[in-house]
């Protein structure tokens, strides 16, 4: 019997072990049509598949035109290759768009990664059987870390995560853990669906699904299934910094950071268009894996690059003579978290300000990079007389206690924690003045308006302490 006329019609080039399990799949439901240049080859599925009456096989080369005219190309709908040779895929490909003007889908099986931008043109769908493969292993091997590989682009870009550790990140609600470049999608707990709030929890035992940067989502899981600290790569691989001599002292402080977290790399950009191959010896003495990079004009250019940045550290030794208004400038063009350098390293121990707007996040941050670089930290939270306390501070004491409470908890030990009264700014600066050899830690409100009239407490914290300061931009990730 002829096969139908109406029959879905795709074509398989390449009958090697992935084109004849695709042909095995489908064989069913679509009228097929398998060419591969082994005429041996076509003989043979042709006796094996000759109950078949909607498979036909025909032994030619792909890249012939004399092949592709045995074809009826207009009742394609699909074209697959299977082709290890990236050569002729491509030529498969331009028959298609160039010589037939065809709009079927076109998929490739691609071997050889490094040639993916040929077959954009083109406009197929490319498909990456070793990424396909060794994510598949990863996800046997891990057993509670799964890759999605048959929804979305199949990139690790959606992964699902089981719970079964304590993390510090179970049992915090959603809100407050402020995610950079990856976002939880789903829970599932106790054989229900749970659609993420900002109000809930992960807790041990779910199942959780999270999409995002697969660069990001890969250092996750260890956060997730381990507890280890993975301080930057939440917000992205690298440090970034500018060099020029007269900035030294911040290239030397961003490349002891560095070295004592888990950040890959260090990436240097010239200040201006400086010679950095004059000091080249002195950097690779100092920065153990770097990168120099293309120069830029003001640090302030690193925020805005399509670069896998963490963290970018800006020089604020020697601050101009407007710091006010620098400083607003660096604060409102923030898209990641930045350090204010002023070489006060190698650092003592850690203060972290909860006079932040998410005093669980920045405790988070703080607590993460003591752990990597094995020095003490302290808390500080900065609030008015109880006489002079509105209902508002009286809140945001008790939030920040808690907080400390459950951190102890999670942690199962004591945080030093002080709380001062009086001008939160003020006395703030003056309990850093005896510790000025501590990296001051803090957050703010990203969409918070910064001017006279509007004083920010973490801006003006970060303005007159003399502190290097690592400063988080946050907002509202969960409504």
């Amino acid at each position: 019997m002829a096969p139908e006329e109406n029959k879905r019609q795709l074509v398989i080039f390449g009958l090697g072990f992935f084109g004849t399990k695709i042909l095995e799949k489908l064989s069913k439901e679509w009228e097929i049509i398998g060419i591969d240049i082994d005429s041996s080859r076509v003989q043979q599925l042709t006796e094996e598949f000759s109950d078949f009456e909607n498979i036909q096989f025909i032994s030619g080369d792909a890249s012939s035109i004399l092949t592709w005219k045995k074809l009826q190309t207009e009742r394609v709908k699909y074209i697959i290759s299977t082709i290890r040779d990236s050569d002729v895929s491509l030529e498969v490909c331009r028959i298609a768009r160039e010589v037939f003007n065809l709009e079927a889908s076109i998929m490739v099986l691609l071997f050889d990664e490094e040639r993916q931008e040929e077959f954009e043109k083109f406009e197929v769908t490319i498909i990456k059987p070793a990424e396909i493969i060794t994510n598949a292993v990863v996800s046997k091997i891990e057993k509670n870390y799964t890759i999605a590989t048959n929804i979305g682009l199949g990139k690790g870009e959606i992964i699902e995560v089981h719970i079964l550790a304590r993390s510090h990140l179970v049992d915090r609600k959603l809100k407050y853990l402020k995610p950079s470049r990856w976002r939880i999608a789903a829970i599932y707990r106790d054989g229900e669906l749970i659609i993420p709030t900002g109000e809930e929890r992960i807790k041990i035992g779910d199942r959780v699904v999270i999409i995002g940067d697969p660069k990001v989502l890969e250092n996750l899981v260890n956060i997730l299934l381990k507890g280890i600290p993975q301080f930057p790569l939440q917000f992205g691989a690298n440090f970034a910094t500018v060099y020029h001599p007269k900035y030294r002292k911040t290239f030397e402080e961003t490349s002891y950071l560095k070295k004592h977290t888990k950040a890959h790399k260090l990436l240097i950009f010239p200040y201006r268009g400086y010679d950095v191959r004059k000091d080249f010896e002195y950097i690779k003495e100092t920065a153990d894996i770097f990168e120099i990079k293309t120069s830029v004009g003001d640090p302030l250019e690193l925020f805005r690059l399509e670069e896998n940045i963490g963290v970018v550290s800006i020089p604020f030794i020697k601050p101009p003579f407007f710091t006010w208004f620098r400083l607003k400038k660096i604060f409102s063009s923030a898209t990641k978290p930045f350090l204010l350098s002023r070489g006060r390293f190698p650092y003592k121990g850690l203060v972290i300000s909860l006079n932040s707007p998410d005093p669980a996040f920045t405790l988070e941050m703080g607590i993460e990079i003591s752990r990597l670089m094995k020095i003490p930290f302290e808390v500080v939270f900065s609030v008015m007389p109880e006489e002079l306390r509105g209902i508002e501070e009286e809140e945001a004491l008790k939030e920040r206690n808690s907080i400390i409470s459950d951190f102890e908890h999670i942690y199962k030990t004591g945080i030093k924690y002080s709380v001062l009264e009086g001008n939160p700014v003020k006395k703030t600066v003056e309990y850093l003045k005896e510790k000025e050899d501590y990296l001051l830690i803090l957050s703010y409100d990203k969409k918070e308006e910064i001017s006279v009239f509007n004083p920010s407490v973490p801006f003006y914290i970060a303005k007159n302490a003399k502190n290097s300061t690592l400063c988080f931009p946050v907002e509202e990730s969960y409504e």
